[in-house]
């Protein structure tokens, strides 16, 4: 019976030290975000607005609300839904550089970015800043070309996800190069169509069953039985 005691004690404190708090990952929306330099013809403006605000997107979601897994799972499109939906540097500049703004300092540890099939780019370094001044190096990326059959119209392109080990950050800058991607257009522009970012959220520790605790109880008084039996001697 003692023997029992001990293990059911035992078990019980191996289960509870593995339950702890649970993460999540929501995906979401910077609330600003300024470049070097922006295409305006004709009086359309293709603003870096446009890549936070969800316009061009088949499928939207909620910023800081939805599972960010669940969402891409879906393979929600850029598309030509709304005109003009997209940023571009200026006609003539290969290169720019992006500050996203999340609003508020965040745990963050993936990048899904809708890289542009017109122009795109075709590499980008990223940094991250507490404060927007300082920024310290996290990741290079090179993303895959989207489509672009040379036809005046968008064609829909996906998401491209790129991850890192989690970082505390408000500001995120994007240097980009490369433009347009490999297989865009040949006019000397950078384009984006949409950003968005995973946040890991920590959720509340899980809290075991009350028939659970009554084996503890039970274990541990029977440890202190055993205690006790064992100083009376």
């Amino acid at each position: 019976m003692i023997g029992k005691l001990i293990a059911v004690a035992a078990g019980i404190a191996l289960v509870l030290s593995q339950i702890g708090p649970a993460q999540a990952s929501v995906i979401t929306s910077p609330t600003g975000a300024t470049a070097s330099s922006t295409f305006v013809f004709s009086g359309l403006d293709f603003d870096i607005g446009n890549t936070i605000d969800h316009s061009g997107l088949s499928t939207n979601f909620i910023s800081g609300v939805s599972d960010f897994d669940a969402y891409l799972a879906g393979n929600p499109m850029h598309t030509s839904l709304a005109d003009h939906n997209e940023w571009f540097s200026q006609l003539g500049v290969p290169q720019a550089s992006i500050i996203y703004d999340l609003g508020s300092v965040k745990t963050v540890d993936r990048l899904a970015l809708w890289n542009e099939e017109f122009s795109g780019f075709g590499t980008g370094r990223i940094a991250y800043s507490l404060d927007g001044q300082t920024f310290l190096s996290l990741i290079s990326i090179s993303p895959v070309d989207s489509p672009f059959d040379g036809s005046p119209s968008d064609q829909p392109y996906g998401a491209q996800v790129f991850g890192w080990e989690t970082v505390s950050a408000r500001y995120f800058r994007f240097d980009v190069s490369g433009c347009p991607q490999p297989d865009g257009d040949p006019a000397l522009l950078c384009g984006i169509g949409e950003v968005a970012f995973s946040v890991v959220q920590q959720e509340p520790p899980l809290v075991p069953e009350p028939g659970t605790l009554s084996l503890l109880a039970l274990g541990l008084a029977g440890a202190g039985w055993i205690g006790r039996a064992r100083r009376s001697r």
